[in-house]
């Protein structure tokens, strides 16, 4: 019981820091299931079942395969929250979205549930 929560409050406080860390202008997407995930010429995409991506395709987000430290590890999040079936939400700047094959930027991802 106690792991549990020490778990708990581990994860509530790393979403609290993802969630502050995010620069202005940027918001978490809606939460939403992971329906694939894919590499095309330098770029992981993951593509959500949600709606609020300004890029033209819903739920659709990229990130550089190289030259971001965080690559790797986010891709192998949207791997396993497909595997999963586990929820995930991602940061991308709504005003400034760096749309590449119709998907945004993402820059932080969290896996819940």
């Amino acid at each position: 019981m106690k792991t549990l929560f020490v778990r708990s409050a581990r994860l509530a406080c790393a979403v609290l820091v993802l969630a502050g860390a995010s620069v202005a202008n940027a918001q978490w997407s809606a939460f939403g299931t992971v329906s694939s995930v894919y590499s095309h010429d330098g770029y992981y995409f993951v593509v959500i079942d949600i709606a609020n991506n300004p890029c033209g395709s819903p739920g659709k987000f990229w990130w550089p395969a190289t030259g971001d430290t965080d690559a790797k590890d986010m891709y192998a999040m949207a791997l396993t929250a497909l595997a999963a079936d586990k929820t995930i939400a991602v940061v991308f700047n709504e005003n400034a979205p760096n749309c590449s094959i119709n998907g945004a930027l993402a820059t932080h991802m969290v896996i819940t549930r």
